[in-house]
């Protein structure tokens, strides 16, 4: 027993009680206890100052920063919350370029929607946060979410109206009067 004992330790088998400083993947989030390796937690957890030991002083001063956290989490919230409010039955249009076609020159990105969103509501949006997919290409109406804090989301409305509408428009109507013609010109013209 006391050979496997003393192997386990040289070894680094003998699992320890961390408490954690910082979330880690996989492990757990700030201030919960785990159980990892001797030389997991040696080698890497504490010397890169992602957990300490579990001891009692350790575990009351733990606590004390968790209470600290979680006040700043519900500030957090709570901010969120306003912001989401402000964004609320937002409908942003944006008047772009676009080819005969009706084809964008360019797209619109999640930088364009943060620089809208502080120029229409003085609210300032990390880009990151605006969840775009990718950018914008076509004509038309986009519901755009915006993760402003964990599980507070928003919805934006992102609408997309040509400069050259009328050149496209008229474009249109001449393409369908042409098929017009092309179809009375077929009925007019004697079947062989």
């Amino acid at each position: 027993f006391f050979e496997k004992d003393l192997k386990n330790r040289l070894f680094g088998r003998i699992d320890l009680k961390v408490i954690l400083k910082k979330s880690y993947e996989n492990l757990g989030n700030v201030g919960e206890i785990v159980e990892v390796k001797d030389g997991f937690a040696k080698n890497y957890l504490i010397p890169n100052e992602i957990a300490v030991l579990a001891t009692k002083g350790n575990v009351k001063q733990m606590e004390l920063v968790k209470k600290s956290l979680m006040k700043i989490e519900a500030k957090n919230i709570e901010e969120a919350e306003k912001i989401a409010e402000a964004l609320k039955d937002l409908e942003m249009d944006f008047m772009v370029k676009t080819s005969e076609e009706g084809k964008l020159y360019g797209s619109i990105t999640s930088k364009d929607v943060a620089e809208r969103i502080a120029k229409e509501r003085n609210v300032e949006i990390d880009r990151k946060k605006i969840e775009l997919g990718e950018h914008i290409k076509e004509l038309g109406e986009y519901d755009i979410e915006i993760k402003l804090y964990k599980d507070v989301k928003t919805t934006v409305k992102v609408i997309l109206e040509s400069e050259n509408q009328d050149e496209i428009i008229s474009k249109e109507e001449k393409a369908e009067e042409e098929k017009k013609e092309e179809i009375e010109e077929k009925e007019k013209s004697p079947e062989q």
